[in-house]
């Protein structure tokens, strides 16, 4: 009897950790343009990170449910990423922005960018709005304000 009831707790853990692990699978949604970006601008908590990447490709990465609710607009030189309105993620995505042209950056809510490596703009604006957070690392120079009296900090 003893046997037996491991032997079902065994299987139940088993099976409860098979249907945590794969209750979504990670997805990268790829967003092409061949718009030259040269502002961006996050609201409703999201995680931006710059590349170096040579492409003009957008990459978000993360749940599928999550990824579907990123709203990518790109105007006139203007990237504009929003997540949920609620600003709350169940899940981590990520989203991967070529900086390579960017001139301005501004944060708002609760989002935060960082860059993968150092960074190869002359210089770069950033605005944070909110508890924004900045890490930028980069070969130039960074204008960094805040709006109202929101403290400068970093992750």
């Amino acid at each position: 009897m003893k046997k037996l009831s491991l032997l079902l707790l065994v299987i139940t853990i088993t099976a409860s950790s098979f249907a945590k692990t794969n209750k979504g699978a990670t997805i990268v949604r790829k967003i092409a343009t061949d718009e030259i970006v040269t502002s961006l601008k996050i609201y409703n908590n999201v995680e931006v990170i710059l590349t170096n990447d040579e492409s003009n490709d957008i990459q978000i990465v993360g749940e599928k449910a999550t990824v579907e609710n990123i709203t990518v607009k790109i105007s006139n030189g203007e990237l504009t990423i929003s997540g949920y309105k609620d600003g709350l993620f169940k899940e981590n995505v990520v989203v991967y922005v070529p900086a390579k042209t960017l001139a301005g950056i501004y944060i708002h809510g609760s989002s935060t960018v960082s860059s993968s490596g150092t960074i190869s703009n002359e210089m770069l604006d950033v605005t944070i709005n909110g508890e924004g957070r900045s890490n930028i690392k980069t070969a130039g120079r960074i204008n960094l304000n805040t709006i109202g009296d929101f403290p400068l900090g970093s992750f």
